[in-house]
């Protein structure tokens, strides 16, 4: 601690009138006593103006005290809020703007002090960029901004605050998601290693906006032939009343599938999932449009392109071990036609024993010992093995092949769990922290939940009402210290904890270009043998089925050479530049050749797409264009080599008429929610505490903190002053003194 002054006047200025002050009090003291007044009031009254006279040189002084104090450093947030004037409409509530409504679930209430406590806070108003804003300054933001750029404002604050010397580890996006900038914000999250958390704002349909349509479907791009392919819809609107409706897809202009839904009174969102299994190769254009119970279409039919392939997946099983888990999971393999197997099961001494599917593409003599015998698999699954045996720099080979090209691995616990702390090309990717313990099974039985996000996921979103609540439990775990930042956990024990939490049974995360699953228990076949009976498909098979699809690549090699087109986005706007993505792969060295390509429009023309090749990258290719029309839109391209094409690849894009800041659209749930959802984020709502952002659970860092008092200008001297005084006048006139 420490005290530092700025006098008001000189130092010799200042003794010299405190030594006639004190000369004033000795001169007052001795007069006293000349008048027979007590000797113990006089005493009191002498000490009363010492240190009045103490304390009034103390202030003429100025003193500042500064002290340290150590405390965590909290995780940095940055907290974008849109002031664009679309946030000017009416909130779902009736009650102010869009952005009144924001910013008081920002500043009062259960959730604002949850941020408080979580988070060193980053404000930053945005439209077409950035720019930061104090806290208390947050009441006075207008929504007046001309435009709405989400990636590109998130790329300015980013900016700014590491210019500071800060790293942020999520972001807040408090907007109605009416974005109009070119890029995708949840790209720019990613390239810049965030995890995005949107503010669900209510959602009210405009007076423009029909009763009941769909606003969102997600579907694979890319599927096999007769596998089974998902629709995910979302429908939002507001009836008046409950009532039925009809859902009808089409496929390629004839009618495929009817199902028949039921509105509830004062809904306004609903989740439909619709199956259907393509009979034929080639681009497919799915229709999907809802019609109520009076025979009334409400909204245009939503348009999404598939394309479908005749293909299979090559799947690579490794196991040191002789296993129930493999024996239930070889089972499922062969009964899916999507996808080829092969396993190498130890018999000890270095012997393996091989199985595999007998149409399978690949087929290894001996266990893989380079990169050639690795790369023709899409998806490695690891059992209880000991990769320190492996041929050297097979796991560093593996490991690659998820994070550089793309492919998916799962590994499933065992015995031998701990030993993947020795490979550390392959523990550095997987979704969870391994502890000493890992290779040291927790018995049971163990009872499982599904966590609160994992029915959304790809790998449970299936499981039927009810069954989450019925998961057989497990006869033993594997337990692993944490989950890694990013890693999303799945299954978790109820009962059964750590230090960090519940013991985490399956958790997945995104690593490079990859996908990783980790299942920490090798008794997951339970859920085939004690799942109730005659009760449909079990949860065992339900969740490898979705597994299976969950984890498989998005650019399988179909050949030799592929084409890949990627547009960077699914539906655009008359007028606003499209960006067209592509990708060759190929197994071998190519020879210089040229992409082409077109773009058919609506009303049948063609316009050419020119190509530009990445200099960092040889075999990338970009191409921009212009929509001038709304309608469905159908990309083309090839790659030629020496005159002769030698790879084809189409996809399409649905354009809609272009809109302003002004037009209001309402609340864009759904593009908010696939921007947390592919950032690493959530959706958060201010009522739900289970929604709120959490920081990291790594450790946080002790740091010092420098408080300062100044005694002065909080009024602290001042005051102290005035109650001396005080006392001194009221003894004197109750002493009859005065």
């Amino acid at each position: 601690m420490s005290i530092d002054f700025s006098g008001l006047w000189p130092t010799w200025a200042i003794l010299l009138i405190a030594a006639a002050v004190c000369a004033a009090l000795v001169h007052g003291t001795l007069g006293m006593l000349r008048k027979n007044v007590p000797g113990r009031l006089v005493g009191i009254l002498a000490l009363l103006r010492l240190a009045i006279l103490a304390l009034f040189v103390l202030i003429v002084c100025q003193p500042v005290i500064t002290y340290a104090t150590t405390g965590e450093q909290l995780p940095e947030l940055m907290v974008l809020v849109d002031t664009s004037r679309s946030m000017s409409q009416s909130a779902a509530n009736g009650q102010g703007s869009r952005l009144d409504e924001a910013l008081a679930a920002l500043r009062k209430g259960p959730f604002a002090e949850a941020l408080r406590g979580r988070f060193e806070r980053n404000w930053y108003a945005f439209d077409g960029t950035a720019a930061p804003v104090a806290e208390v300054e947050l009441g006075g933001l207008k929504a007046e901004g001309a435009t709405t750029q989400i990636a590109e404002s998130i790329a300015a604050a980013c900016a700014q605050l590491r210019a500071l010397g800060k790293k942020p580890e999520r972001l807040l996006l408090v907007s109605d998601g009416n974005d109009l900038g070119n890029s995708d914000p949840a790209e720019m999250a990613r390239g810049l290693g965030l995890s995005i958390d949107v503010l669900a704002l209510g959602t009210a349909p405009t007076a423009d906006k029909p009763g009941l349509e769909i606003t969102d479907v997600q579907t694979a791009r890319r599927v096999l032939l007769g596998s089974e392919t998902h629709f995910r819809l979302t429908l939002t609107g507001s009836l008046p009343r409950a009532q039925a409706f009809t859902l009808r897809m089409a496929e390629d202009g004839r009618n495929i599938l009817e199902q028949k839904r039921q509105w509830k009174a004062g809904e306004t969102e609903q989740t439909v999932l619709l199956a259907h299994r393509p009979a034929g190769t080639g681009l497919k254009q799915y229709a999907l449009e809802v019609e109520l119970a009076d025979r009334s279409k409400t909204g245009r039919p939503y348009r999404v392109g598939v394309q479908v392939v005749d293909s299979k997946y090559e799947i690579l099983v490794l196991e040191d071990t002789w296993r129930w888990e493999y024996k239930f999971l070889h089972r499922l393999f062969e009964d899916d036609p999507s996808f080829r197997f092969s396993a190498l099961l130890a018999r000890g001494n270095g012997a393996f024993v091989q199985y595999g599917s007998p149409d399978r593409r690949v087929n290894l003599i001996g266990f893989p010992q380079n990169r050639s015998d690795l790369e023709g698999f899409d998806t490695f699954f690891l059992g209880d093995v000991k990769p320190t045996r492996w041929p050297r720099g097979v796991p560093a080979t593996l490991a690659r092949q998820v994070v550089d090209e793309g492919k998916a691995l799962v590994v499933i616990a065992g015995p031998n769990l701990a030993n993947l702390a020795d490979v550390p090309e392959l523990e550095a990717i997987l979704p969870v922290e391994l502890g000493t313990g890992a290779g040291k099974p927790v018995e049971g039985p163990i009872e499982v939940r599904l966590r609160s996000d994992s029915s959304q996921s790809p790998f449970f979103f299936q499981v039927r009402t009810g069954a989450a609540e019925k998961l057989p439990p497990l006869d033993q775990i594997y337990p692993v210290l944490r989950k890694r930042a990013g890693a999303t956990v799945l299954l978790e024990a109820v009962k059964n904890r750590n230090s960090y939490g519940n013991l985490i049974v399956m958790a997945e995360h995104t690593v490079g270009r990859g996908r990783v699953l980790f299942v920490g228990t090798d008794t997951l076949w339970k859920w085939q043998t004690l799942a109730a009976a005659n009760d449909g498909p079990t949860p065992y098979s339900i969740f490898w089925q979705q597994a299976f699809r969950a984890l498989t690549p998005a650019k399988s090699s179909l050949g030799p050479v592929s084409l890949w087109l990627t547009p960077s986005r699914t539906r655009g706007e008359v007028g606003r530049s499209m960006v067209l993505l592509a990708e060759i792969q190929s197994e071998h060295a190519l020879p210089h050749g040229s992409l082409q390509g077109t773009v058919l429009l609506p009303d049948d023309k063609r316009l050419p797409l020119v190509f530009s090749a990445d200099p960092a990258q040889p075999r990338h290719f970009r191409a921009d264009f212009t929509p001038p029309a709304r309608g469905p839109y159908r990309l083309s391209a090839e790659f030629l080599v020496e005159g002769k094409s030698v790879a084809q690849a189409t996809t399409a894009v649905e354009i809609e008429e272009a809109r302003g800041e002004e037009s209001d659209r309402g609340v864009d749930a759904v593009s908010l929610a696939r921007i947390a959802a592919a950032s690493g984020g959530q959706v958060i709502d201010p009522a739900r505490s289970e929604t709120w952002p959490a920081a990291s659970e790594r450790a946080l860092a002790t740091v010092a903190r420098f408080q300062t008092i100044d005694l002065w200008n909080n009024f602290t001297l001042l005051l102290i002053l005035c109650a001396l005084l005080g006392t001194d006048w009221f003894l004197r006139m109750f002493k009859g003194l005065v």
